[in-house]
């Protein structure tokens, strides 16, 4: 993960023992710091005319992810405003620090006043900012603006973003539609579609001996609980994978899918479970079936925990739990134990997939959908664990990598709310991320937690 980096100042009035307020500034700034924030930072403000214009000298143009207004105190108000105008589209923490004790007496700079007399206006004017404080005598909200912070990096990072895939609209799926146009604007990822002419052209051109190698590395640890396949089948999805990887690299993509059913499976005499969960280990997310907006929520939830990620899918719904799981899919670090590698030729047409176990754990699963001129996306927590033994009807134990998954929220809720068949997965609690990136994106959010 990228460390953080905020544009910091302070606002104050001049009425209230300047010397002091610069004192108070300097312990948040410290505690800032030891987090380990960069801060770019300028002396505070504390009234009208220079002073609002020396701030903003000395952040203009410079590079953070975010900007913090700490307000330490009653504050002069155009003169808050002159700086904060300024950078008015940048993601912005409003800040009320906490009052200090001495002795007996609670002494309060007023922080509150100055704060509240703020956060109104700005939301009128369209600024995307959270408000956060500390209590007196109490550390600031350290935790609170780190997860605002990683979700400003997270959403200018998203505008900077490519995301490739094969193919377009896998078996003609409503539920993974999406429009270029409106996701290069409201959210920034741009989308780029390659054929599988291409991509067998580049399986084609891959040199034998790096083939060879590649297959050793992966295949060291393989374990076969049907029987080992033939060789010409590992290699064939171990090309695949490289000429991916080789695809993500050369155009620059973030993140890719396959047209996978009516796609590759059907016309290129490869099973794309395999390769697309050895494309996810490499460190490019990737999903089923042309799913544009689970992939883009599979790129939020990796650069907000700097985890790896996955996709999972529903085939089971009993009261009180969702079974989840994907079709021979699971990237490395979600694996328990060695890989499980197993042949299936009936529903998936022919070729070798993952049977391992899946981890067990805390989820955050995300769901990111078109809705109207806009996006929505259902957010959902609880606990994955052991699945019973299942089959998918017409492929052969061991059953594919999945977890019973227990919900926070209760079941029903989740499929009154459900938009797809797919969730974007990582393992951890990172709920209040992801609200963050979609208030600073204008996604409507829709919490089962």
């Amino acid at each position: 993960m990228d460390s953080l980096k905020a544009a910091y100042v302070a606002f104050g009035t001049m009425f209230y023992e300047p010397k002091r307020l610069k004192e108070i500034s300097a312990r948040a700034e410290k505690q800032l710091e030891d987090t380990g924030i960069e801060l770019v930072k300028t002396d505070p403000v504390y009234g009208e005319g220079e002073e609002p214009e020396r701030a903003i000298r000395e952040l203009k143009g410079k590079d953070f992810d975010f900007l913090i207004a700490n307000i330490i105190n009653w504050i002069d108000y155009r003169g808050v405003m002159r700086v904060l105008m300024e950078f008015r589209y940048e993601p912005m923490v409003l800040y009320s620090f906490g009052g200090f004790s001495e002795g007996d007496t609670l002494i309060s700079p007023a922080a509150g006043a100055g704060s509240t007399s703020l956060r109104y206006p700005l939301e009128r004017w369209g600024f995307k900012f959270t408000y956060l404080f500390n209590a007196p005598d109490s550390p600031m909200n350290l935790d609170g603006i780190i997860k605002f912070g990683r979700a400003a990096q997270v959403m200018k990072r998203l505008r900077r973003a490519r995301v490739g895939m094969i193919g377009f609209n896998d078996m003609g799926l409503y539920s993974t539609g999406y429009n270029v146009t409106t996701l290069r604007d409201k959210i920034g990822v741009e989308v780029e579609s390659m054929d599988m002419l291409q991509l067998q052209k580049k399986m084609e051109a891959l040199d034998a001996g790096e083939v060879k190698k590649e297959m050793a590395r992966i295949t060291k640890n393989w374990e076969y609980p049907l029987g080992k396949p033939k060789d010409e089948v590992v290699e064939r999805a171990i090309r695949m994978y490289m000429a991916t990887v080789g695809m993500c690299e050369e155009k620059n993509f973030s993140a890719f899918s396959y047209k996978c059913v009516d796609g590759v499976d059907l016309e290129m005499d490869v099973v794309h479970a395999v390769p697309s969960a050895l494309v996810a280990s490499a460190g490019y997310p990737y999903v089923d079936e042309n799913d544009v907006g689970n992939l883009v929520a599979e790129l939020m939830l990796m650069w907000l925990s700097g985890k790896q990620v996955m996709f999972l899918e529903h085939y089971e719904h009993h009261p009180d739990w969702i079974l989840l799981g994907e079709d021979g899919y699971i990237p490395s670090d979600f694996i328990d134990g060695n890989p499980q590698i197993k042949p299936v030729e009936t529903v998936l047409l022919g070729g070798i997939v993952q049977c391992s176990r899946m981890k067990t754990g805390r989820l955050t699963l995300a769901c990111l959908s078109e809705e109207g001129d806009g996006y929505r996306m259902h957010i959902v927590t609880g606990e994955g664990k052991e699945p019973p033994q299942w089959v998918e009807m017409g492929v052969p134990l061991p059953p594919w990598p999945s977890v019973k998954f227990f919900p926070d929220s209760t079941v029903r809720s989740i499929l009154d709310h459900v938009q797809s068949q797919h969730f974007a997965a990582v393992y951890g609690d990172y709920v209040e991320e992801l609200v963050n990136i979609c208030r600073l994106l204008d996604i409507k959010v829709v919490l089962d937690t």
